[in-house]
């Protein structure tokens, strides 16, 4: 997450808080002017290439590298932050960013290796408590994360919103009255600035408590904790999910608690389609038991949630242990998403060599389709109807291709 401080316009900002290191120029490189522009970039090209002196130089290599990030230009910004830290090690600012870009990499030991290094140099800014805390949750480090909120609120004592980040660490170590006393607190601060959605957001996080406390203390309930077909009506939805608290907080082993947690995202997501909350879960199972099946499962929660190229990083470290039909599958729709036609066909062409599957059959039925070729989105959509959907679009998509009837074609296709 952004930490303060790093807010699109960012030049007042990073002056006032400190974040320019020692005997930058603030002219160059402007945080304050359009960055988007491509003058900007070359007249930022410019100075880099110019200064010599090494301080100067990792400042405005850093502030080259948040445009990057800005940008999604992810492998860039990493290639200037690294040489901004290498020509000055004690630069703050590159450290703190670099962080950050690791963290939306997912590379959550790097990002904790340099917020380390930044909390000696500078070890009363509770930002770099506040991103030390977000790397260390999916890290799987939830209680190194609870207390680097307990120092991000000795720094920041009156801030709603750190008080929020303490109260959500502490429900995920089951320290519940401390979360609520946070909650309170926060709603009470947010009632009297008039911030509705700070306000809501904590009311939402207190309600949590009782879902994730319903089965506190019961011996049995992490027994019960278990994967089976279930519908926003049943009775036992709210339970699970209790019972997968206590599950997870009662287990010693982190595939345990990862098994836990992805239940009880399940469940969440049938409770009432909460994929924001579930995708939390999902996470914090990917950094307490790091497998190619828990990034996958993350892989397909971030598409969920509209955040493909985070996607793309999850499949991708499911890829690097072996090929997975599944994982190419997904990667091929997160492509396909952010517009990567070219890797999105390549992926899904690959996934269903191993395996012929609906979510690969998908992605080459759309690509087709927004290619004009009729006749190939028409069979590959006929292939994701005889694998087994009856999704509503998959319907509409066959009719407006000329198939009224999709079930008797796919009997006619499969004689």
């Amino acid at each position: 997450m952004r930490a303060a401080g790093f807010a699109p316009v960012v030049g007042a900002l990073l002056l006032a808080s400190g974040l320019v290191a020692r005997g930058a120029t603030p002219a160059v490189c402007d945080m304050e002017q359009d960055f988007s522009t491509p003058q900007w970039r070359a007249n930022c090209d410019r100075a880099i290439s110019w200064e010599r002196d090494p301080e100067k130089r990792a400042v405005l290599l850093q502030r080259r590298a948040y445009v990057a990030v800005e940008q999604y230009r992810y492998d860039d910004a990493l290639v200037d932050l690294n040489a901004a830290v290498s020509a000055d090690p004690n630069c703050a600012t590159c450290l703190h960013e670099r962080a950050y870009l690791n963290s939306e990499l997912g590379e959550y030991g790097a990002a904790i290796a340099d917020l380390d290094h930044e909390i000696k140099l500078r070890p009363e800014f509770a930002a770099a408590y506040r991103e030390r805390a977000f790397a260390r949750a999916f890290n799987g480090d939830l209680e190194g994360a609870y207390q680097d909120r307990v120092r991000e609120v000795e720094f920041e004592p009156q801030s709603a919103d750190s008080l929020l980040a303490r109260g959500k660490a502490a429900l995920w170590l089951g320290r519940f009255d401390d979360a609520a006393a946070d909650f309170t607190r926060v709603e009470t601060l947010a009632k009297a600035a008039g911030d509705e959605e700070l306000r809501a957001d904590a009311a939402g996080n207190r309600e949590a408590i009782g879902l994730w406390s319903l089965s506190s203390g019961d011996k049995k309930a992490a027994s019960r904790c278990e994967m089976r077909d279930l519908t926003a009506s049943d009775p036992g939805l709210k339970a699970l999910i209790g019972d997968c608290t206590q599950a997870f907080l009662e287990a010693k082993k982190g595939s345990d608690k990862a098994d836990a947690l992805t239940t009880r995202s399940s469940a969440l997501v049938i409770l009432d389609s909460s994929w924001d909350r579930a995708t939390v879960d999902t996470r914090i199972a990917a950094g307490l038991d790091p497998t190619p099946d828990r990034y996958i499962n993350l892989g397909f929660a971030y598409i969920s949630v509209e955040h493909s190229r985070a996607a793309i990083q999850e499949f991708n470290r499911a890829l690097a242990k072996g090929d997975n039909w599944l994982a190419l599958a997904g990667r091929a729709s997160a492509r396909h998403n952010i517009g990567d036609t070219a890797g999105a066909e390549a992926d899904a062409l690959a996934s269903m060599k191993l395996k012929l599957n609906e979510a690969a059959a998908w992605v080459l039925g759309d690509i087709a389709y927004e290619r004009g070729e009729k006749e190939k989105a028409r069979g590959m959509y006929l292939a994701v109807y005889q694998m087994g959907s009856r999704d509503d679009r998959l319907i509409a998509r066959l009719k407006e291709l000329g198939v009224s009837d999709p079930a008797k074609t796919a009997l006619e296709a499969s004689k």
